[in-house]
């Protein structure tokens, strides 16, 4: 089978992240950080891209790494340092942000947005590379290992463990960024290989963050959670 055909678990997640991290560094270059609502927005928006590597960092790579180590031990080994070092990246991000907040002169505002901007490219290079590293040495050595069917259930495992908060921000995040033909592939996925519990938190949660004329698109082209009990109580 050939590689595009197999199931990529770092698509969707990728695809998010990627959107942050380019949405941020444009945010990042078109602020005047001599305006403090405008710096604020610049800062939330990088919080939210370095937050968000964390947390996939912590959740999702644990359980992905898991089942590499048994194949390729030093592969995962060589990773987890790489990653070692992107997360004292985005720690130092923070620090810089909590340094500047506790100064008021405005004369030290540019001088903070260079150093700000600086750490946070350097920081998408990083996330950048890790993302390729994935979606290369990781996912060949998923696709040598696993069949697609086992994939969707890390997948699904890593959302089994993803609270309700995560789902407002993390998730949320993702479906923005997700065509509406990735989206009904995505629910369909979950409908199939997952509770109606989980298929519901999904289902409720681009409700909430897509806009209205996408929902409305796309809601009639599946089956809700409810409509699923009753069919199966018919």
């Amino acid at each position: 089978m050939k590689q595009e055909q197999r199931y990529n678990i770092f698509r969707r997640t990728h695809k998010g992240l990627r959107s942050m991290l380019f949405e941020a560094g444009a945010k990042i270059q078109q602020t005047d950080f001599t305006k403090s609502k405008e710096a604020n927005a610049a800062i939330d928006a990088i919080k939210q891209s370095t937050r968000s590597f964390l947390y996939h960092l912590s959740k999702e790579d644990k359980i992905i790494y898991h089942s590499v180590v048994l194949y390729a031990p030093y592969i995962v080994a060589m990773i987890e340092q790489t990653n070692l070092k992107d997360q004292l990246l985005a720690e130092s991000i923070n620090n810089i942000i909590d340094q500047q907040s506790k100064q008021d002169a405005k004369n030290e505002a540019i001088a903070f947005a260079h150093q700000l901007q600086a750490a946070f490219f350097e920081f998408t290079a990083a996330v950048l590379q890790h993302m390729n590293k994935e979606e290369t040495v990781i996912n060949e050595i998923l696709w040598s290992n696993y069949s697609d069917t086992e994939l969707v259930g890390m997948e699904v495992e890593i959302m089994k463990q993803s609270a309700a908060s995560d789902c407002a921000w993390y998730t949320g995040k993702i479906l923005k960024v997700l065509s509406n033909r990735e989206i009904l592939m995505w629910v369909d996925i979950i409908k199939e290989h997952a509770s109606p519990f989980m298929l519901k938190k999904l289902i409720s949660t681009a409700r909430i963050v897509l806009p209205i004329d996408r929902w409305q698109m796309i809601r009639g082209k599946f089956m809700l959670p409810k409509e699923l009990a009753n069919k199966a109580a018919a």
